[in-house]
């Protein structure tokens, strides 16, 4: 009894507070999202440059009590990759805003707001690899070479790349097409090297990859590429860009244009001096 009295009297004067001063209890944040790509995982949140109240953020997985981080910041991000102990729980977050004037009044339930719930294993972007092509003898089979990404979660301080994390989950989509083409056909692999058979020798290729998570719903990650190989030789119209041949059109027209205007004034001075020495031969020679 005599502690709800206490928690009722707090209340009340919080409020006597806020009605003297005339500040409200701060706006909820907004737009609370997910940003992760190769498991390095921020929690965004707007508006920027919060007046008179701060963020903190509440996190937890499944079971687990909430834990506080970022806390009083003015920033709208917080940094929780290392938080992600099991990349496969599904995690919660709340974004709290609290008031400057009041301090630490844990009685007090302040306006939070929630982001969707999220699994890093199955929602974490992979980003591109790197790969290179490498061509067979025969020119009729090409192997696609291609480097795991490294993430943002560290083994003994040592980054882990996608495959140590994926395991037998993790593929290679190899897209390939005709240099020229728009067509185009697919592949996939689960090893580092993917090969592409049953090509036309003499023709160049050009090829995207990307990962692809069996387990996933999104199972594609992002497309790197394209690297066309051999590599074909550009033509005449690819080597130089509209506004250098429109320029070299130009100055090719102009110098034809002066060439014509000196061939004309060359031909009107030889006939005018044509005419001169016409004239002076019809004029009569005087005897003395």
């Amino acid at each position: 009894m005599f502690k709800a009295t206490l928690v009722y009297l707090a209340v009340f004067a919080l409020t006597l507070i806020s009605a003297i001063s005339g500040e409200n209890y701060p706006p909820r944040a907004q737009n609370v999202s997910w940003f992760s790509l190769n498991f390095k995982t921020i929690l965004t949140w707007s508006p920027a440059e919060p007046t008179n109240y701060t963020y903190t953020v509440e996190f937890s997985g499944p079971g687990e009590d909430k834990t506080m981080h970022c806390i009083r910041t003015t920033e709208t991000e917080c940094d929780l990759t290392n938080k992600l102990v099991d990349l496969k729980k599904t995690y919660s977050a709340d974004v709290v805003s609290e008031p400057l004037s009041i301090g630490n009044a844990e009685f007090v339930e302040l306006p939070y707001a929630s982001a969707p719930r999220f699994c890093p294993y199955k929602q974490t972007q992979i980003g591109k690899p790197t790969f290179k092509v490498v061509q067979s003898k025969d020119k009729t089979k090409m192997e696609v070479h291609i480097q795991d990404p490294l993430t943002a979660i560290k083994r003994d301080g040592k980054p882990l790349n996608i495959r140590e994390i994926f395991g037998d989950d993790l593929m290679y989509e190899v897209h390939y097409r005709k240099a020229g083409s728009t067509g185009k056909t697919k592949t996939k692999g689960s090893g580092r090297v993917v090969e592409v058979k049953k090509l036309e020798p003499g023709m160049s290729y050009c090829f995207n990859v990307a990962t692809h998570i069996r387990s996933r719903k999104q199972k594609t990650g992002l497309w790197a590429g394209p690297v066309c190989w051999p590599p074909k030789a550009p033509s005449f119209f690819e080597d130089f860009s509209w506004p250098a041949l429109l320029g070299g059109a130009a100055v090719i027209l102009l110098i034809f244009v002066l060439l014509i205007i000196m061939i004309v004034l060359c031909c009107k001075r030889a006939q005018l001096s044509k005419q001169v020495k016409m004239d002076a031969a019809k004029m009569p020679t005087t005897t003395v």
